[in-house]
């Protein structure tokens, strides 16, 4: 819709970001500013105002690190867009299609710091409903970034969000039958996190009623049966996020950052721990020193004649 060098009010298009199902993304320059931003523009343009300022607004309402920043809505020529925060780095997606697969603490960094995106929008009773790898952007400094609240709705007053929508491979069962909660955002986390340690979804099939079947049964192959690399603990947290029933799963995204906070607590040894096997070491090493035949003195090791009294070994 843009083309390279447009003036649109005071930005200027560099070039297109890509295109999606919602909109087509592109890097701008406010000219008033001097930053680089990133301009949305919905594909749907003949839509009543509210309705296009749905996503902005609730978007807006959300500021923390780990979400992309609203910074504007604004119509020139009859075209509607967004203005928002514009981050240097691939998508999650495109970081997995060319490693394929992530370490488990890398893995488990991308986890917590989008698990605290989730709970900040939790909080202020909105739910993503499209939490997918090619929804959240890695910046250069490593920070994972949610972006992308076209799908979004604020839960004010009601348990759970009617509409349809989402990315089948991501999507929970309750949200095929249009009854996303809260917990749909987590069951998404836990097909993100199987994807970066296995390499693709728990459920990938062309047809989504296929996906919802073997949701629904729980026919998921726990991660660690296919990689015996992922630790129990985490295979265990993926597997519950997963679970079919709702009330089985993870009540919020504040209890998966704290499982996830103290495996890693347990994956290290403290200090005090460190220092009292140090400290086991160097006397296990005194105890065996080498004693000089003629003075009786330690032996410093691997010494040719004893420092004490001149004599050889």
């Amino acid at each position: 819709m843009f083309l390279q060098g447009q003036k649109v009010g005071k930005y200027e298009v560099i070039r297109s970001l890509g295109s999606g199902g919602f909109g087509s993304v592109y890097l701008a320059k406010d000219t008033w500013l001097d930053i680089k931003v990133a301009i949305k523009v919905p594909h749907k343009q003949s839509a009543e105002l509210y309705k296009l300022l749905k996503e902005p607004r609730l978007q807006a309402a959300l500021n923390h690190p780990n979400i992309v920043r609203m910074l504007a809505a604004e119509k020139e020529k009859s075209v509607f867009f967004m203005v928002m925060e514009y981050v240097k780095g691939p998508t999650l997606e495109k970081v997995l299609e060319k490693e394929r697969v992530l370490g488990t603490d890398q893995a488990i960094d991308y986890v917590k710091q989008v698990c605290y995106g989730v709970d900040h929008a939790h909080k202020a009773k909105i739910i993503h409903r499209d939490l997918r790898p090619s929804n959240i952007i890695v910046s250069e400094d490593g920070t994972a970034k949610i972006t992308d609240f076209g799908t979004s709705a604020w839960l004010n007053a009601v348990p759970y969000a009617s509409t349809r929508i989402g990315s089948p491979p991501y999507m929970a069962p309750e949200q095929f039958l249009g009854k996303a909660g809260y917990q749909s955002d987590l069951y998404s986390l836990g097909c993100i996190f199987y994807e970066m340690i296995i390499g693709r979804p728990p459920i990938f099939d062309p047809d989504p009623f296929k996906i919802l079947e073997k949701a629904q049964q729980g026919k998921i192959t726990p991660p660690r049966l296919k990689n015996n690399r992922v630790p129990r603990e985490i295979d265990a947290l993926i597997m519950k996020a997963l679970a079919p029933k709702v009330e089985d799963r993870f009540q919020s995204a504040s209890e998966i950052i704290r499982e996830l906070t103290l495996f890693k607590t347990r994956k290290a040894p403290d200090t005090a721990e460190i220092d009292d096997i140090m400290i086991r070491i160097r006397a296990r090493e005194q105890k065996t020193a080498a004693l000089c035949w003629n003075c009786r003195r330690p032996l410093p090791p691997r010494s040719h004649a004893c420092p004490h009294c001149g004599e050889t070994p």
